[in-house]
């Protein structure tokens, strides 16, 4: 039996429409007697699917052990599991659910509930595991990570515990996945300029940099509080790369609240930044403001940020020429050339043989191809040349 699972997403109205479209798609394509699954916040009791298309089953995330049961079946439909080296790349490791912010625009909340932290010793073990079956990397990830540990015995923080994971593995490297200022903890940074283990990479959320939009938003922290956080860690941790997530267009948004953040874009070296526009959502606290921004004019700003973030990113790139990085190099693009991702996040291209898949080398950059970098791979000191000019 052929089967499709759609991870919903409920975090804002778009997100529910894609989520739908997706689920509808996969009844397309499946056999008559193939079953489609939508999981994920979407079809929690408070998601946004509240109804779903044609035959799709709804599997609430609470209920996700019970999937099998669902299908009818004893094990898992599908093909066995990859055996290729690049397949145990890099493991994800999810450390924390659920979220207390209540930020404004946000229904996650009410439908993962508060935040709930694994145990440090159960966090520690599977970072074993994953290093014992080969695994180069292991991404700690969750819904509000820098609060990971607040509802722990002794309220250990994010920076106990990688430092924890470094403590107790040889090998692997650690990356931390999105991460809010709220409750950031200082010493992380600290521990990334001490221990090349732990990926120099901060995806911290931003969303504004007015802080009469951040108040609103109900964010838990101003403009000051998240430039505290990057100017430590520009200033502390060797080829530090920052990503950000931009919200356009919030209620009550005005031309000086987005020159605010304009002007603080263009001063900062973001690498990447999602951008993309406020959208109701229906549940949440924003949905009734009165000062909705404009279609017209959230398009106009969204295009003026994607056009800065752009530029950001081909500075980023350049920034690392000439450098050597180590690269974990996962996928063969074209016979002899491999693409890989960087210590510090960044796509990396380099020209070497199979052996170089699922393995740490250090590659020295010398340009960029689009925005991926491209340069010359040392394996066993021979060094190869990079892609032509």
């Amino acid at each position: 039996m052929d089967c499709s699972i759609v991870n919903t997403c409920t975090v804002t109205a778009e997100a529910d429409r894609k989520s739908r479209q997706l689920l509808r798609r996969a009844l397309r394509v499946l056999p008559p007697e193939g079953k489609a699954i939508a999981t994920g916040c979407a079809v929690a009791s408070r998601g946004g699917l509240k109804s779903l298309p044609g035959t799709a089953l709804r599997l609430p995330p609470d209920r996700r052990e019970e999937i099998l049961q669902l299908l009818d079946v004893e094990q898992c439909p599908g093909r066995e599991p990859s055996t290729v080296a690049s397949a145990k790349t890099r493991a994800l490791l999810k450390i924390q659910d659920g979220c207390d912010q209540f930020c404004t625009f946000c229904i996650v909340p009410y439908v993962r509930g508060r935040s709930k932290s694994v145990a440090l010793s159960e966090v520690v073990n599977r970072a074993k595991e994953f290093e014992s079956q080969g695994f180069q990397e292991v991404v700690l990830t969750g819904i509000h990570l820098s609060i990971w540990g607040h509802d722990l015995p002794d309220e250990p923080n994010l920076a106990d515990l990688a430092a924890a994971i470094l403590a107790a593995t040889d090998t692997i490297q650690v990356r931390i996945s999105s991460v809010e200022p709220d409750r950031f903890p200082l010493a992380l940074i600290d521990l990334m300029a001490s221990d090349p283990r732990l990926c120099p990479f901060l995806h911290l959320v931003l969303q504004h940099a007015s802080d009469k939009i951040l108040d609103r938003m109900h964010r838990g922290y101003d403009l000051a509080t998240y430039s505290e956080i990057i100017d430590r860690f520009f200033a502390k941790v060797p080829l530090a790369t920052l990503s950000s997530d931009i919200m356009i267009g919030f209620p009550g948004e005005d031309d000086d609240d987005h020159k605010i953040l304009m002007k603080f874009l263009r001063e900062t070296p973001f690498h990447h930044l999602h951008v993309f526009p406020y959208s109701v959502r229906p549940g949440t606290a924003a949905s009734k403001f009165k000062d909705q921004v404009s279609p017209e004019v959230k398009k106009f700003r969204r295009n003026q940020v994607l056009s800065l973030a752009k530029r950001l990113k081909i500075q980023s790139l350049r920034s690392l020429y000439g450098k050597t990085v180590e690269v974990i190099f996962e996928s063969e693009i074209k016979p002899g050339w491999f693409k890989g991702t960087a210590v510090n996040g960044m796509s990396v291209i380099g020209r070497a043989g199979p052996a170089i898949l699922n393995r740490r080398v250090p590659v020295t950059i010398t340009r960029r191809l689009g925005f991926d970098l491209v340069g010359k791979v040392v394996v066993k000191s021979e060094t190869v040349k990079s892609l032509p000019q």
